[in-house]
């Protein structure tokens, strides 16, 4: 049933999004599925699944549905104030750890820290570093906040209300930040499972999509220790016009990290030459 009405409205891969809705909605594994496949399901936990199945159906996103994805491994808390984690933003992580390996960062900041899923991923990595994480939202830091405490690194974070680094004047080794990037006309043409439960503020870019980079490159310039890098996410075909906004500021882009799809998603500043 749950997997025939999924394919009914043309979602793709209904099995998996069918099996996904059923381990979440009765707390079991795939295995359990498997090898209780005749097992009766009592009527209030059919009700949920009915329930999980209309939302989904409706265009929801599984973990909007339950308020939880994971990313990097680790359970993250969502709710309709923070942008849902993609696959694609474990490039920042995957990219820092390839630019520390061996010698992990002392401070991290993220900018913008929504579910704070970068720098919790990051802090769990490296048991050794310290982080701030800052947002414009006190609802979204309170998110999290309680991320933070899930993964058990929030002694090691700090978080700061600030539009985003406007408060803050220490420096920092490594930048993180996952800014807003789509442009105004892109927005009514994004899928619904984005425009339609994502929040405005974490995916509106301006009218050209780089009105969050322009303060960013300059924060980074203050901010970023001698030696250190940011690494910030950019959106598909954005890695030429970021890449000139960071050289005309006087910063220098090291690299753009390609994501699982090869497209380049993250580009790397520092104060250094190439």
């Amino acid at each position: 049933m749950t997997r025939d009405g999924l394919r009914a409205v043309g979602i793709d891969n209904a099995d998996l999004v069918a099996r996904d809705l059923l381990k979440r909605t009765l707390d079991v594994s795939d295995i359990d599925i498997v090898s209780n496949a005749e097992r009766e399901i009592y009527s209030g936990k059919v009700n949920e699944l009915k329930e999980s199945l209309k939302r989904r159906i409706g265009g929801e996103p599984v973990s909007r549905i339950f308020g939880e994805r994971e990313f990097w491994g680790i359970p993250f808390k969502i709710t309709q104030d923070v942008l849902d984690p993609r696959p694609d933003t474990e490039t920042i992580v995957d990219a820092a750890l390839r630019r520390f390996a061996g010698d992990s960062p002392a401070t991290i900041l993220d900018l913008g820290t929504g579910s704070g899923c970068i720098v919790i991923a990051l802090l769990k990595e490296w048991q050794r570093s310290y982080g701030v994480a800052s947002d414009i939202s006190e609802k979204v830091l309170a998110v999290a906040r309680e991320n933070a405490e899930r993964a058990e690194i929030g002694k090691r974070l700090e978080f700061i209300r600030a539009d985003w680094g406007d408060i803050i004047n220490e420096q920092f080794d490594l930048i993180v930040s996952n800014p807003p990037y789509i442009s105004n006309p892109e927005i009514p043409n994004l899928p619904p499972e984005v425009k339609n439960y994502d929040p405005i503020l974490a995916l509106d870019g301006g009218n050209d999509g780089l009105d969050c980079y322009r303060i960013i490159v300059r924060e980074i310039k203050r901010l970023l220790k001698p030696g250190g890098c940011a690494l910030l996410e950019i959106g598909f075909s954005q890695g030429e016009q970021v890449t000139r906004l960071v050289e005309d500021s006087g910063l220098s882009v090291m690299a753009l990290h390609p994501d699982i799809a090869g497209i380049p998603r993250v580009v790397e500043i520092s104060f250094g030459e190439k």
